[in-house]
């Protein structure tokens, strides 16, 4: 088993000190880890998007036959990540270093947001209509889950135009955990909208309004399952995996819309309907800043 890349942040947290947990979960294409912290650290099948605080690994066979099962002790320090019982010793240091914050984004253009929403908004037209979310944005028939996230959808965003930081907690709390599967269908939505926030309030360098969106998270990651939370936890810290890092890169930096086009391609492919609903959220906050309609 060979890392192939890293979350900066992960490399970081191991050369930090030394840590003893615990294997959370597994699955075919991911093992979560437990060290004491709120998210989970992840190990990630190579070929599947890098997520924060996660290593991407190539192996011979998925994640639930190399051996590794729940509650085996799991150990992270001076740039290994070592689970003893199932023979994994992966060295942290060694492979590309990857940097998964999109405040490390570099903004260069003004009309960025209107560029990156045509884009999702086309994209979004093909995505399954009955399951995802994204109607909410294109405007298709209605689903069990738009139907019940639509009004708490409204509140959420007129708490954060006013900069009201309780009641958009409270809101983002309320719209948590909607959906079928792992990461829940509205979860997915809130991290697209957190890490999209991050990006258009320093681009108007909003640092007060920026500040609400962690405890927004937070909130949200009470209300639905760890693996999920991690993933709003780690949205409110400005944090996405390399897909969504990719997209805001090159339009917000490179104004490239090709590569976009193939960085939304990979977002779409992540779970089911997990991309789509991500890209969902995320127009919803180009939207909102835009100032066209809310959903």
């Amino acid at each position: 088993m060979q890392a192939t890349a890293v979350c900066k942040r992960l490399l970081d947290l191991s050369l930090s000190r030394a840590r003893s947990g615990t294997v959370h979960s597994v699955f075919d294409h991911a093992v979560n880890l437990e060290f004491g912290f709120r998210g989970l650290i992840g190990l990630i099948a190579e070929d599947k998007a890098l997520t924060p605080y996660a290593v991407s690994v190539r192996t011979n066979a998925p994640f639930a036959r190399t051996g590794v099962r729940a509650d085996m002790a799991a150990y992270l320090g001076e740039g290994m990540l070592v689970i003893p019982d199932a023979q994994i010793e992966i060295d942290l240091s060694s492979p590309a270093h990857v940097e998964l914050s999109v405040d490390a984004i570099e903004i260069r253009h003004r009309e960025a947001p209107m560029t990156l929403l045509l884009l999702i908004e086309q994209a979004l037209k093909g995505a399954d209509a009955e399951m995802s979310l994204a109607p909410l944005v294109t405007g298709g028939a209605e689903n069990t889950y738009t139907r019940f996230l639509a009004p708490r959808l409204k509140r959420l965003f007129y708490a954060v135009s006013l900069g009201a930081g309780e009641e958009a907690a409270q809101a983002a709390a309320n719209c948590a955990g909607c959906g079928m599967g792992l990461t829940p269908s509205s979860d997915d939505l809130l991290s697209g909208y957190f890490t999209t926030l991050h990006l258009l309030f320093r681009a108007e360098n909003r640092p007060e309004d920026k500040a609400i969106i962690s405890n927004m998270a937070q909130a949200a990651a009470e209300k639905t399952n760890r693996i999920s939370g991690t993933f709003l936890l780690h949205s409110g810290m400005a944090l996405a995996n390399t897909a969504i890092c990719d997209l805001d890169r090159s339009i917000f930096t490179f104004m490239d819309q090709a590569a976009a086009n193939r960085a939304i391609a990979r977002v779409l492919a992540i779970g089911s309907t997990s991309g789509a609903d991500m890209l969902t959220g995320m127009a919803l906050a180009l939207r909102q800043h835009i100032g066209g309609n809310e959903t």
